[in-house]
């Protein structure tokens, strides 16, 4: 029997459906975000050159050459599913080496994914104090709730929450940017994932100004006889 699948391109960029992380101009800023889902760090400098130093190495390395990241317009960076061992500062210089926006990003591994149903009582971690080298809260810090699934019956609307170090002085950051080259394993530390229940109206405009998709049909490996389906839209953060 003929079995196929259906996997979709686009006729449009995609770069809509990524995240977008941005920071003033000149500052440093720091982001917790999840591994294997797609972001672009902007820059907005059209010569601009991209340095990264690992949280581990403390060394600093050219990436507008790397396979693994993408270039894009305005010298924005593009991370394709980025993993933990990208954790570290992401710095864009102009054509005078000065600094024209850097990021501290932790990529928290997603395989580690906690994962609540608020309507079901299950209930997210909870503050915790540990010894990580001195006494420190270890928190979860919330994004907003995302839009329903559906609309006009009832659906599912979720938030992430990335996994959070608060010293003693009311300073935070995120767990691997704080732990840097400590190797620690605690089930506290960890991303979490909160699901609940909606229902919300139908918006007339946005449903019908969605992108155009073309399909295509591919025929399975017949030796396997099976395949990896790839949503290219596919993004934890929508």
């Amino acid at each position: 029997m003929l079995v196929t699948l259906w996997l979709a391109s686009l006729s449009l960029p995609v770069l809509w459906s990524q995240k977008l992380i941005n920071c003033p101009y000149k500052n440093v800023c720091q982001y917790a975000l999840l591994s294997g889902n797609d972001v672009i760090l902007q820059c907005n400098h059209p010569k601009a050159l991209w340095y990264f130093s690992s949280s581990l190495e403390d060394k600093l390395s050219l990436l507008n050459s790397m396979p693994n990241v993408k270039i894009l317009f305005g010298s924005n960076l593009q991370l394709p599913n980025p993993q933990p061992s990208q954790t570290g500062l992401y710095r864009c210089l102009d054509n005078y080496k000065a600094r024209v926006v850097e990021y501290e990003i932790d990529f928290q591994d997603i395989t580690l994914l906690r994962i609540t149903h608020k309507d079901l009582g299950q209930r997210p971690l909870e503050n915790e104090t540990m010894n990580l080298g001195g006494e420190v809260l270890v928190f979860t810090r919330w994004d907003p709730w995302q839009d329903c699934n559906r609309c006009e019956i009832p659906g599912e609307r979720k938030r992430l929450g990335y996994c959070y170090v608060e010293e003693p002085l009311g300073k935070s950051m995120p767990c691997w940017l704080y732990l840097r080259k400590e190797k620690v394993t605690h089930v506290r530390l960890r991303p979490e994932l909160q699901v609940q229940a909606c229902q919300v109206p139908c918006d007339t405009i946005t449903e019908i100004t969605q992108p155009y998709f073309v399909f295509d049909t591919h025929q399975l490996d017949k030796t396997t006889n099976h395949g990896w389906l790839s949503c290219p839209l596919a993004s934890i953060y929508r």
